[in-house]
């Protein structure tokens, strides 16, 4: 079944190429999955992936590293498409892919929003998909993969709101390590602050990283992690006093916020 998937995406990837519009034959596609698997030629997948993303605009130079812009790329295709964000191309990334390539430009998100706390801009942060999505009254903006907190140092859940927002925020360190100033590459938070109510802005808050692999994951101290240039473009949008509600799946659905997956 794996090799057969691939296969269908590349078919589908073929239909994307410059220059190229076809309707997807599925009628092929429904040959290739009811061929007998010993039938099938065996086809390395990765490069169709990566380009297909490229297609849909999933894929940016962020980085030198081209493994590191490649997993970013699958992280942001699986928050647009509620899936847990791991950047890992599993069985549940390669379904949302191949269905994603047959409807085109007719994809649109599957949150439902049965009551949004402004008119506004807001924020949510799903805790149990590591994705966090501006919304504009019931409208999604755009969606990001995120780190959160890991097990022993939890992101709070609750209602909270956008207490203020710093440009280059210098690290303190903690107890355990040497402060690092403000527009340092090594600094953990990256080079944008968003500080949430709790602590008045400056206990927990939405922030870039130093550690580019670590965003999908649980590993922070209870903040929100996100892609450098992905808070740079959350920053330059949500003002101070944008409600931000965090929570597990079942919480948020509870608040009136259904985030379905595609697959």
């Amino acid at each position: 079944m794996r090799v057969k998937l691939i296969i269908v995406v590349i078919l589908i990837f073929s239909l994307l190429l410059p220059g190229v519009y076809a309707e997807p034959d599925t009628e092929l596609i429904k040959e290739i999955m009811e061929c007998p698997e010993e039938e099938v030629i065996s086809i390395s997948s990765s490069y169709e992936y990566i380009e297909s993303l490229k297609s849909m605009g999933y894929y940016k130079h962020d980085y030198k590293d081209d493994h590191i812009n490649a997993r970013n790329a699958v992280l942001r295709f699986q928050s647009d498409c509620n899936l847990p964000a791991d950047g890992i191309q599993g069985p549940v990334f390669k379904s949302a892919m191949i269905k994603r390539l047959m409807m085109g430009t007719k994809f649109r998100s599957p949150d439902i929003i049965a009551r949004a706390p402004s008119k506004g801009h807001w924020i949510t942060i799903n805790r149990t998909k590591r994705i966090l999505t501006l919304y504009r009254g019931k409208t999604v903006i755009r969606k990001y993969p995120i780190a959160i907190g890991k097990d022993s140092a939890k992101t709070p859940q609750g209602k909270f709101y956008v207490y203020l927002k710093r440009k280059n925020p210098m690290w303190t360190g903690g107890r355990s390590a040497k402060p690092v100033a403000g527009g340092s590459p090594k600094n953990p938070l990256g080079t944008r602050w968003i500080g949430l109510s709790p602590g008045k802005g400056n206990l927990y808050g939405i922030h870039g990283n130093n550690s580019p692999y670590s965003i999908g994951g649980r590993v922070s101290k209870g903040c929100i992690r996100m892609i450098n240039s992905d808070v740079l473009s959350l920053y330059n949008i949500v003002s101070i006093g944008a409600p931000v509600w965090i929570g597990d799946d079942s919480t948020l659905r509870k608040w009136g916020v259904t985030q379905k997956s595609f697959y």
